[in-house]
């Protein structure tokens, strides 16, 4: 498939563009970001949940819970043995430490930071071993298959897979959503309960198995599902309405995509457009954004048939990322 590209939707120059994706890229606070509130002594919560596994024999996957702050958690801080080795954002709550030895013992604890700089306590110590050296690993893990699940309410989610095989054999299965991993399972697993999701928001997950030698397997299908709303919850920031059709040009298909750019205090100009849960163009306007129906244009050689689960979701006058569309199926040739 060719790269997308503008046919209705005029694009604005390089520079803005870039512009508009470095402001995206940069909407998340690190711990070292911004100045410091010297007033603000109260020390964020300790985060709880910390888990870590043994990604390989030299790495290790961690993850915790969201701490909370009278202002707002801006980062986090993971240390073994008592030494900070990773900092990441608020916005990230894993990571993966690398350079570790062989069937050595570690202990991990998280600790939360906030604008002002005050460090929560740290969280519980989780121990773990990482496992021996495996013989040569020769092929990543085969994909796992007929992912599925359901809405657990408004905040949650479970989803299920058939397992991986490899010649080694499968360590971990990671879960993504529009591409980010977001979770973590063992590799004797085939189910995970997804926590921290916002009410009446579309979502797409695909899951990938990783093996010793930290190979990622093929994405597993897409799945597609969305939360239940709530009373109170914030107004969706989802682009709404989104139609589709295409017709053959040439010897490719275009497809014309139509939505309702969602209600926000300002102009919508950027979007990013999903194809099968993978970003796949940014569209952007310079002078005059749509502000009732806006369309956009790429066209495609795939053969007649192919499908895919289209999602798009805004840039919004903050500078955030906006929620993402209800998925659409659009066939080509139909």
């Amino acid at each position: 498939m060719r790269s997308p590209h503008t046919r209705r939707a005029p694009a604005c120059a390089a520079a803005l563009l870039l512009a508009a994706l470095a402001t995206a890229c940069g909407s998340g606070s690190g711990s070292g970001s911004g100045s410091e509130d010297h007033g603000d002594t109260s020390r964020p919560t300790a985060p709880r949940g910390v888990t870590v596994q043994a990604s390989s024999a030299t790495s290790a996957h961690v993850m915790w819970k969201a701490a909370t702050d009278d202002t707002a958690v801006t980062g986090y801080e993971v240390y073994r043995e008592g030494k900070k080795v990773e900092a990441v954002p608020a916005s990230k709550v894993m990571i993966d430490v690398e350079g570790l030895t062989a069937s050595t013992a570690y202990t991990f604890t998280v600790r939360a930071r906030d604008a002002a700089g005050n460090l929560s306590a740290p969280s519980a110590a989780v121990r773990v071993t990482t496992p021996a050296p495996t013989p040569a690993d020769h092929g990543p893990p085969t994909r796992p298959v007929r992912l599925r699940g359901k809405a657990d309410g408004n905040r949650a989610a479970t989803l299920s897979w058939g397992g991986s095989t490899d010649d080694i054999g499968v360590t971990a299965y990671d879960i993504y959503q529009e591409g980010t991993r977001i979770h973590t399972v063992p590799g004797t697993g085939t189910t995970a309960r997804l926590t921290g999701l916002r009410p009446g928001t579309a979502y797409t997950f695909t899951v990938r198995a990783r093996d010793a030698a930290d190979t990622s397997s093929p994405d597993s299908n897409a799945f597609h599902l969305t939360t239940a709303s709530a009373p109170g919850a914030p107004a969706s920031t989802a682009p709404t309405g989104l139609r589709a059709r295409n017709k053959v040009q040439g010897k490719e298909y275009a497809v014309d995509l139509e939505w309702a750019p969602p209600r926000a205090d300002g102009e919508i100009r950027t979007y990013q457009l999903y194809l099968d849960g993978k970003m796949t163009t940014t569209i952007a306007w310079g002078d005059a954004p749509p502000t009732k129906r806006a369309t956009y244009q790429y066209t495609t050689a795939e053969p007649r048939g192919t499908s895919h689960a289209i999602t798009l979701r805004a840039q919004l006058p903050d500078g955030k990322w906006g929620d993402f569309s209800e998925p659409l199926t659009v066939v080509l040739g139909r």
